[in-house]
């Protein structure tokens, strides 16, 4: 689903749903489920490259996933939807209309953890340690760390606590750049990846799997290309109506359970339990990796 809070938000989204053929192309995945460009280059009577620009524009609008493929013929990209609907929310006054103060956690900054291989963590520099191994994680260089991964598990963090006693909390958010992680690199690889705050689980993401159709816009270059390149940004809020992630109502978990004051710490989790449905893991982005340049974001929205 793509959520959006304000008309500004969908600029690429309009841009996108702007041409007939792009129109086409969605009509037809919506029927098909999968296709490669020669076939939409068929259909739509226009050239590979046009057709490549089109694809471009809906990839980048969130509304189309790309993966790629090899056969008899060699290596072609195929395309599915990426969503199921689109809400434009404008109605909705906003709980961010509230003073904001935004704490930024790097994502090599977690107090705890529980790690399960396949698993590792690398800078902008290098791997730290090995790959595969759980201890690596104690490691006094992983604070430095750009990506780490997990098969399941958990990494805590420790969030800077804004409250103050005359406050009053009307959101809590999260933000993150994340997507599965799979033995080498897999395109489809669900995983449930929860959240909880204070030990209360508010919901979790399914994340489809791994990406690895294009370079990461912040990657390094010595990164390796047959790995996970980027993940997807998604927004994590709790306010007094429940808990929701990219828009979607996911728990009653409301702000009143977590035992939110001044003073007490707050504990956020990013997990796979053992037992999930789809036990994917996670690859978590921070700076220097993915498309964002940035770790672990989060909003305290006070009146």
């Amino acid at each position: 689903m793509i959520y959006l809070k304000d008309f500004k938000q969908g600029k690429l989204l309009y841009e996108a749903l702007d041409s007939d053929v792009r129109l086409g192309i969605l009509e037809e995945l919506l029927r098909e489920g999968e296709l490669n460009l020669a076939y939409f280059a068929r259909k739509f009577n226009v050239s590979n490259g046009a057709i490549t620009a089109h694809i471009k524009k809906l990839h980048e609008a969130g509304l189309i996933d790309i993966t790629t493929s090899s056969g008899i013929r060699g290596t072609q990209k195929i395309c599915c939807l990426a969503t199921d609907k689109i809400i434009v929310d404008f109605m909705k006054t906003p709980h961010t209309e509230g003073r904001v103060e935004a704490a930024h956690i790097d994502i090599g900054h977690y107090v705890g953890y529980d790690i399960h291989p396949t698993c590792g963590l690398v800078t902008r520099e290098n791997i730290i340690g090995r790959f595969d191994d759980p201890a690596c994680f104690s490691y006094p260089e992983r604070i430095r760390a750009g990506l780490l991964w997990l098969s399941w598990g958990y990494v805590e963090y420790l969030v800077p606590n804004y409250l103050t006693d005359d406050s009053e909390l009307l959101e809590l958010q999260f933000s993150m750049e994340i997507a599965s992680e799979a033995p080498g690199y897999s395109a489809y690889y669900p995983s449930d990846i929860h959240f909880s705050v204070n030990g209360h689980t508010l919901g979790y993401y399914t994340s489809k799997g791994e990406n690895n159709d294009r370079t990461g816009t912040c990657n390094p270059s010595w990164w390796f290309g047959n790995l996970g390149q980027y993940g997807k940004k998604i927004l994590i809020v709790v306010n007094n109506e429940g808990s929701f992630i990219s828009g979607m109502k996911v728990s009653d978990v409301k702000l009143s359970d977590l035992d939110l004051q001044a003073g007490k710490q707050i504990l956020f989790r990013i997990f796979v339990p053992e037992d999930a449905v789809h036990r994917g893991g996670f690859s978590l982005f921070g700076k220097g990796f993915g498309d964002y340049d940035e770790g672990i974001v989060c909003n305290f929205v006070r009146r």
